[in-house]
C-alpha cells in the first residue's frame, strides 16, 4: 500500500513537472507570437510611411497593372511631359499705393524675421509700399549687420512682387519729407491684430 501511495505521489509529481514544462513552452510560444506580431506591425508602419514619402515619385512612371489603356496613357504622359513642371503665377495684383511703410526691427534674428513677416502682411493689407526693413544696431545684441548682409534683398523683393510692392529705399521727394519730420510714426504693440493698424 505504501508503494502505491509512493507511485501515485511520484506520478503526480511527474504530472506537475510536465504541466510546468507545457505551460512554460506555451508561454514561450505566446511570447514569440507577440514579439513577431509587434515586429510585423512595426515593419508595416515603416513601409507605409516610406511608401507615402517615396511612393508617388518612384511609382509615377510605372504602368498600371489593371488596364492596358491606363498603361499606354501613363507611358505617353511620361514621354511627353517636360522635365520640370511649369509653375503658374497668380494674376497681377491691382495695386493702389496708400503710402510707404518703413520698418525698424529689433531683437534677435528670429524676432526680426517675425517682425518682417508681420510687416509684409500689414503692407499688403493696407496697400502701402514696404521699404526694405532696417535692422536695429543699438539693442542688446549690438550687431552691425544690415538687412542685405543677412537676407538676399533682390530675392526678397522679387519673391513678394505679386503680394506687396517693396523698394530698397524711399523715393527722393518722400525722403526729404521724412528728413523734415513730416511722417506718421507708430510704435508696435505686441500681439496687436489688423484693426490696430487699420484704425491708426
Amino acid at each position: 500500500m505504501g508503494l502505491k501511495t509512493a507511485s501515485f505521489g511520484g506520478g503526480r509529481l511527474e504530472k506537475l513537472r510536465n504541466s510546468g514544462l507545457v505551460s512554460r513552452s506555451r508561454m514561450k510560444l505566446w511570447m514569440l507570437r507577440a514579439a513577431t506580431t509587434v515586429l510585423l506591425w512595426t515593419c508595416l508602419v515603416q513601409l507605409t510611411a516610406v511608401s507615402e514619402t517615396w511612393g508617388p515619385r518612384v511609382l509615377k512612371g510605372w504602368p498600371s497593372c489593371f488596364t492596358q489603356e491606363s498603361a499606354v496613357a501613363v507611358a505617353l504622359d511620361v514621354q511627353s511631359s517636360p522635365q520640370f513642371p511649369v509653375t503658374f503665377r497668380p494674376p497681377k495684383r491691382v495695386y493702389k499705393n496708400n503710402g510707404y511703410l518703413m520698418v525698424s526691427c529689433n531683437g534677435g534674428l528670429n524676432q526680426m524675421r517675425a517682425a518682417i513677416c508681420d510687416m509684409v502682411a500689414i503692407a499688403r493689407y493696407l496697400n502701402v509700399t514696404l521699404i526694405v526693413p532696417e535692422l536695429d544696431k543699438t539693442s542688446f545684441w549690438n550687431d552691425p549687420s544690415e538687412f542685405q548682409d543677412i537676407f538676399d534683398v533682390d530675392h526678397f523683393i522679387t519673391s513678394l512682387r505679386d503680394e506687396v510692392r517693396i523698394l530698397k529705399e524711399l523715393p527722393p521727394r518722400v525722403k526729404r519729407r521724412v528728413e523734415r519730420g513730416a511722417m506718421h510714426t507708430m510704435p508696435p504693440v505686441s500681439w496687436s491684430d489688423i484693426s490696430y493698424y487699420q484704425n491708426q
